[in-house]
């Protein structure tokens, strides 16, 4: 195994049995660079590569620090809907961009089951675009899951209350502007960029706004072109 992972061993909160997951030393994390929808480039291991943990006994799956955050309720539909047509597949050790990808959409699966809020399909689907970035040579399927991250994040502001987990209100607006951006929704994007920067609130926050305003321009610019 490569010498920045380590594995874990946890309960499953679904099936009840002990599992091995494969997490990144913190000293392995190099930051290259920051996209500007938040998608972070390392220059050693990923991390984003192991934060879908996946049971091997029962197929639940959903990001590192919600796995154990899963009611009774949500356990009974899995063991009923997901159990009986999972065939067991181990995702422990060194991963490869397409077993990381694999990972991610059995969390979908499980949020579908589930029937989580926008918000969090949202942030899976995000991830799942980043995955196709880092391919390099995916930019339809990266593009088809921006858009369905820039549905979920448009549901979230449209039905949830801020804070929705970790996601304020002005980062949620933020996401709707700049994935309408890159699914060439010029004018849609404008629209959103401007009601972030004349919002009092989000200028609380000035690394988002640099950003907001920075992203604004070049939208603006694609219009007139």
């Amino acid at each position: 195994m490569n010498e920045f992972l380590y594995s874990k061993e946890i309960e499953c909160p679904v099936c009840l049995h002990k599992i091995s997951v494969t997490k990144v030393k913190s000293r392995g994390c190099k930051v290259q660079k920051r996209d500007s929808d938040f998608c972070v480039h390392y220059e050693t291991i990923n991390p984003l590569f192991y934060d879908a943990w996946v049971c091997k006994h029962c197929g639940y799956a959903a990001q590192s620090d919600k796995f154990s955050n899963i009611s009774y309720k949500e356990c009974d539909v899995l063991k009923e809907k997901l159990m009986p047509k999972w065939k067991g597949r181990s995702f422990e050790g060194e991963r490869t961009i397409d077993d990381a990808l694999e990972a991610f959409k059995l969390i979908l699966i499980s949020h579908q089951i589930r029937g989580v809020n926008a918000s969090e399909l949202a942030k899976v689907c995000m991830r799942i675009a980043w995955l196709y970035r880092f391919k390099g040579n995916e930019e339809e399927k990266e593009l088809e899951f921006v858009e369905y991250a820039l549905k979920f994040y448009s549901q979230t502001y449209e039905t949830e209350s801020f804070p929705a987990d970790k996601l304020d209100e002005n980062t949620c607006t933020y996401m709707i502007a700049e994935l309408n951006f890159r699914a060439g929704n010029y004018e849609e994007s404008v629209k959103w960029f401007s009601r972030l920067i004349g919002s009092a609130e989000a200028r609380k926050n000035p690394v988002l706004m640099e950003t907001a305003r920075d992203q604004f321009q070049l939208v603006k610019e694609k219009l007139k072109k």
